[in-house]
């Protein structure tokens, strides 16, 4: 199986099978292809899933119907091609209209090779007559109105659009805009392993290009290559973690001695920095919990490739409250199950799968959670309340709930860089794409003595 019909496989998992993005490219790293074309398939995927709302409308236009009268083979095919035609630079029209032919062929659609050719050719001939794929975008978007323009141009669904132009008026642009943008993979030092200098060392030595993070235990590296592939991985130096996740365990008043609860700990990025912060304060211990055995798994692997032997990880359900556990922890971590939205970047089709209904049913499921998490904290305790999502109801109403049970924010501006500090208000803080991160959202509360946990 060649680049292209690898991702035409991993399109069709995600389009029509529902699977979650990252979850079908991790198929990469076992495919046996060769890292240029495991690169390509990478591009081919990202790129059609961030750019699919408007080449689903230049679809419509240039075949008169809707995508979804097409067979799912041949969207997704075209869907690739049309990526590839009006998005990327490298390829040569001629190869972008022959492979796709030969896949479609290949894909049992011999008899729409001809349609699929068409379709493609007669794209190429718009961007040729336009003079560059630029004006011919502009082309297709001849006689929108203003909330068309926005849909097509930053590729996102009018539902979805509406919501962050309504709510977040002066940022929604911005927002869409920096989710279009690559960047870096940003990556956190593990202070028991190392210090920075020896983390630079050893990447500077395998010839990985990285330079200073937002935050003084952070670098980010070059978007090419994988990270996880270099020795200073596996020798626990660093951890994959967006410097916005990496800012949450920054905040936490930690202190020689203290446990610490993260309900919902998968992957396990705040878990494993929980963890190493008390390994070099002198001690304490790290409790990790979330729903299956796979997940609990790789929160365990992360933690051993770190060296870190104060992590238990156990499964559980965070709906459910475990009354063994009452006022039991320093530190409780709420990183709860979220829309994700804050991470469209580096997970496009969360865009075009989630409603407004999901995030209204999402923030109830926090809630509940929220219900039990506040019980696991000793009076004068923290509670840490996170997501990566740029919504209303998840955030800034749960945090209300939060302070409507007595916990007072705790103020974590000093660990937070000053660039970032007009985005803490009241004890929250919002961030954006277009602030250098991920979409996140953080906030750390105190619980008062004589708290009531049971209203």
């Amino acid at each position: 199986m060649n680049a292209r019909e690898f991702a035409m496989k991993l399109l069709r998992q995600i389009n029509e099978e529902q699977v979650l993005s990252h979850e079908a490219l991790a198929a990469l790293e076992q495919s046996g292809l060769e890292p240029r074309d495991r690169a390509l398939v990478n591009r081919l995927v990202h790129g059609t899933l961030e750019r699919q709302w408007t080449i689903d409308r230049i679809l419509e236009k240039k075949t008169g119907k809707p995508v979804t009268k097409l067979k799912p083979g041949i969207r997704n095919i075209l869907r690739m091609g049309v990526y590839q035609l009006l998005f990327l630079t490298q390829i040569p029209d001629s190869a972008v209209c022959n492979e796709s032919v030969k896949l479609t062929k290949k894909s049992g659609y011999a008899g729409l090779s001809g349609f699929v050719n068409g379709v493609l050719r007669g794209i190429a001939r718009d961007a040729e007559a336009a003079g560059s794929k630029e004006l011919c975008l502009a082309g297709y978007a001849k006689g929108y109105n203003e909330e068309e323009r926005f849909c097509f141009q930053y590729s996102v669904p009018p539902e979805l659009a509406g919501y962050y132009r309504e709510r977040y008026p002066d940022e929604a642009e911005a927002m869409f805009e920096a989710f279009l943008k690559e960047s870096g993979t940003a990556v956190r030092l593990n202070k028991s392993r190392g210090s920075l200098e020896d983390l630079k060392k050893v990447l500077t030595d395998e010839g990985i290009a990285f330079h200073d993070g937002l935050l003084p235990n952070t670098l980010r590296m070059e978007r090419s290559g994988s990270p996880a592939a270099s020795e200073a991985f596996r020798m626990g130096l660093f951890s994959i973690q967006d410097e916005s996740s990496a800012l949450a365990g920054n905040v936490l008043p930690l202190k020689a001695g203290m446990r610490v609860l993260d309900l919902c700990a998968a992957p396990g990025g705040k878990t494993v920095h929980a963890a190493d912060e008390l390994s070099v304060l002198g001690g304490g211990s790290v409790t990790a919990r979330d729903l299956s055995m796979e997940k609990i798994e790789r929160i365990r692997e992360h933690a051993e490739r770190v060296g870190l032997t104060n992590v238990t990880c156990e499964k559980r359900d965070a709906l459910t409250f475990d009354a063994a556990l009452n006022e039991a922890f320093d530190i409780v971590l709420a990183d709860l199950p979220c829309s994700g939205l804050g991470v469209i970047g580096r997970k496009p089709d969360i865009k075009i799968k989630t409603g407004l209904q999901d995030i209204i049913n999402l923030a109830e499921i926090q809630r509940g959670i929220l219900k039990n998490a506040v019980r696991y904290v000793k009076n004068g305790g923290y509670l840490c309340y996170s997501t990566c999502t740029i919504t209303k109801e998840e955030n800034d109403s749960n945090c209300d709930y939060i302070e409507s049970l007595g916990f007072r924010p705790y103020d974590v501006t000093e660990a937070v860089p000053e660039r970032l500090r007009k985005r803490y208000r009241n004890g929250r803080l919002q961030l954006f794409p277009q602030d250098g991160t991920d979409g996140f959202f953080l906030a750390v509360y105190q619980k008062k003595d004589g708290t009531d946990e049971q209203n």
